[in-house]
Formats: C-alpha cells, structure tokens, sequence
C-alpha cells in the first residue's frame, strides 16, 4: 500500500479552509468585501498591498469559488469583484479570529471596530453550540467535547497513530 502524503495525512475540514483562505491578505480581502469594498483599487487603496498580490489572491478567490468578477463598466472593461454566498459565509471565521484577537490582544483596550446587530444595536459575538440540544460549549477545557471518527478516515487514522503513539511507554 503507497504511503500518503504529509499533506494527506492532514487532509481535513480546517486544512481544507486553510488552502482556501489560509493567508492573513485572503482573509483581509474577504473582510474588506464583506464590509463593502468591491472594486480593485479600493482593496489596494484599503489594504495597502502590493497589486501583484492582490490580483493573485483574489483570482484565487474567484477560483475557488468564495469570489465573483462582475463586470460594472463596458467601456473600458471595468469590473468588481463580489463574495459569493459560499464567500459571505466565511463571516463566522472572522467573527471568531476577531472575539479571539478582542480577548487575547485588545483585553480592555478600547476596540478599533465592534460589530454590532443592526436590529437592535447589540454586540455580536460567536458560540459553539451542540445542534442536538443547544448546549453551548465554551472551551474546550470544559471537555465537553469528545472527537469520534466521521465517515473520512485519513484524518482520524493519522491523529489515531499519533495519539497511541504519544500514549505509550518508553
């Protein structure tokens, strides 16, 4: 039987997000589009990043789908680039890495932006939550959480041997 890849031996949910937006550019070009930047030169404008760069990432984004190209301007071609709904759900990662980066960096300071409930002007914030009976999980050092193998194995397999291994005596 061939051996898998490093890269394999890693495949799950989170490494495949990873691969997708797994840079701090791609990421900040999806907060950007999330808070209404469309066109080229306001992400540069906004960003700060090199064009090169920029192009190349969000040709990604195009490319695996998080992004669209709308053309707004026939002549000369002229186009904005828009989240797709697969795109627009990328909102909760952020939200997460932004409660996180509040808590661990900022601590008490004030914020530099609060995202708040247009509704009723509350702030937001993110849970992880049980779907079966809406237990929300705060930590994982609550251990109320236990990892079981999904219908993919190359992952649970991998973390399986390690986890054995780590287990064993000397």
């Amino acid at each position: 039987m061939p051996r898998k890849s490093e890269r394999e031996m890693y495949e799950s949910a989170i490494a495949k997000t990873l691969e997708m937006v797994g840079d701090w550019w791609t990421l900040l070009i999806i907060r950007d589009a999330l808070m209404g930047v469309k066109r080229f030169d306001e992400f540069h404008s906004h960003l700060g990043i090199a064009r090169n760069i920029l192009s190349s990432r969000i040709k990604k984004l195009i490319d695996v789908g998080l992004m669209e190209k709308r053309l707004y301007v026939e002549r000369p071609a002229r186009y904005e680039y828009v989240l797709t709904p697969k795109g627009e759900d990328i909102f909760i990662i952020l939200a997460a890495l932004r409660e996180w980066g509040e808590r661990w960096y900022y601590g008490d300071q004030d914020l530099p932006t609060r995202v708040t409930h247009a509704g009723c002007g509350g702030e937001t914030d993110t849970e992880v939550r049980c779907k079966s009976c809406g237990e929300v999980i705060s930590s994982i050092s609550d251990m109320d959480i236990v990892f079981v193998q999904g219908d993919g194995r190359t992952e649970w397999a991998f973390w399986q041997g390690r986890l054995n291994k780590a287990s064993m005596p000397d």
